[in-house]
C-alpha cells in the first residue's frame, strides 16, 4: 500500500496555516501555534489517531481565536481527506470511549464522506488561561466538513473544563485510527460508491 499522505496549506487576511500529515503514521505531532492550550488538545487528537502531523499556523488571535481554530480544522481535515483518498478497504466506523479523571467522553465517526457533527459538549464553556474552550467546537466542525467525516461526540460526565476536552480529542482520535485502519479492500458501502 503506498503512503497515505497529503499536505495543505491555506492563507487568509486571518490565518496563516501549513499542514503535513501521514495517515498511517505513529501518532508524532509537531504542533506550532500561539494557543497552547489548543496545540496541546491537538497532539492528544494526534497520538491517538496514530498519525503523523505537522501543523503550522498563525492568525488574528488578538482579535479571537475563533478563525485560527477554525481554519486548523478546515485544513487539517482535508489533509486527511486527501491521505485517505477514495478509502477503498477502511474500517470507516469507529467509536471510542476516553476517560480522564472524573471526565468521560465518547465519539463515533464515519469516514464515508458525508460531513456531519453532533456535539454534545454543553458542559464545556469558560476559559482555560486565555483560551475560551467553547471555540473547541468550531475546529471538530470544520474538521468533519473537509474530512468528509461524521462525528458525534457526547459528554458524558465531567465537570473539569480541561479534563472533559482532553478526553474528547483522545476519544477522536482513538475512534479516527481505527476507522482510517485498512481491514479490507474496496469501497466500504453497500451502496458501491461513497
Amino acid at each position: 500500500m503506498s503512503a497515505r499522505s497529503a499536505s495543505r496549506r491555506r492563507e487568509t487576511k486571518e490565518t496563516r496555516i501549513e499542514v503535513d500529515v501521514t495517515v498511517d503514521g505513529i501518532g508524532a505531532a509537531q504542533i506550532t501555534l500561539p494557543l497552547p492550550f489548543f496545540a496541546h488538545m491537538l497532539e492528544a487528537f494526534i497520538k491517538y489517531s496514530g498519525m503523523d502531523v505537522r501543523l503550522q499556523g498563525d492568525g488574528d488571535i488578538a482579535v479571537d481565536p475563533h478563525n485560527l481554530v477554525e481554519d486548523c480544522g478546515l485544513v487539517l481535515g482535508a489533509a486527511v481527506s486527501e491521505a485517505l483518498g477514495a478509502r477503498d478497504g477502511i474500517g470507516r466506523f469507529a467509536h471510542a470511549y476516553a476517560p480522564l479523571d472524573e471526565a468521560l467522553v465518547r465519539c463515533a465517526v464515519d469516514y464515508g464522506k458525508r460531513p456531519y457533527l453532533e456535539y454534545a459538549m454543553a458542559a464545556l464553556s469558560g476559559r482555560i488561561n486565555d483560551f475560551d474552550v467553547e471555540v473547541l467546537g468550531e475546529f471538530i466542525k470544520a474538521y468533519a466538513q473537509n474530512a468528509g467525516a461524521t462525528i458525534h461526540v457526547d459528554h458524558i460526565r465531567g465537570d473539569n473544563p480541561h479534563h472533559v476536552a482532553e478526553a474528547a480529542f483522545k476519544a477522536l482520535g482513538l475512534a479516527s485510527r481505527d476507522a482510517f485502519t485498512v481491514i479490507g479492500t474496496g469501497v466500504p458501502s453497500t451502496k458501491g460508491a461513497l
